[in-house]
């Protein structure tokens, strides 16, 4: 999908070491990463689609925070992201919610739950 958009994905260089801005049918593009073009194709169809929930499917690559957050922080809750998870993530339950007059920050996690690889196996055991 990247690819159609912007065919080049990093700055030229020249002989001499120098970046320059690469131009496409005469127009400059600014270098962008492949999370900052993503998020901002999504940010555009949803402008688009102003009502329309957003389910993005991506592979493990995009199925973190890079993506999630600037494109939730600008379409809210509409957004939604269908993502493989890599073998090695670890998921983590919710966790507790705080006590009255606890200190300390909150938790950021609950209790883990395994990886993704340990999960597979439970789920594959019941099928």
């Amino acid at each position: 999908m990247l690819i159609f958009r912007f065919p080049i994905l990093s700055p030229l260089k020249n002989n001499s070491g120098k970046k320059e801005t690469a131009t496409i049918r005469g127009d400059v593009v600014p270098f962008q990463t492949k999370m900052a073009q993503a998020a901002q194709m999504l940010i555009a169809i949803a402008e688009h689609f102003s009502t329309a929930p957003i389910l993005t499917v991506t592979d493990s690559w995009f199925g973190n925070n890079g993506l999630w957050k600037p494109v939730y922080k600008a379409i809210g809750s509409r957004f939604n992201i269908l993502s493989r998870l890599r073998c090695n993530n670890v998921l983590y339950d919710r966790p507790e919610k705080r006590k009255p007059k606890q200190r300390g920050r909150n938790k950021k996690y609950g209790q883990r739950l395994g990886s993704a690889t340990d999960m597979a196996k439970t789920v594959q055991q019941k099928a």
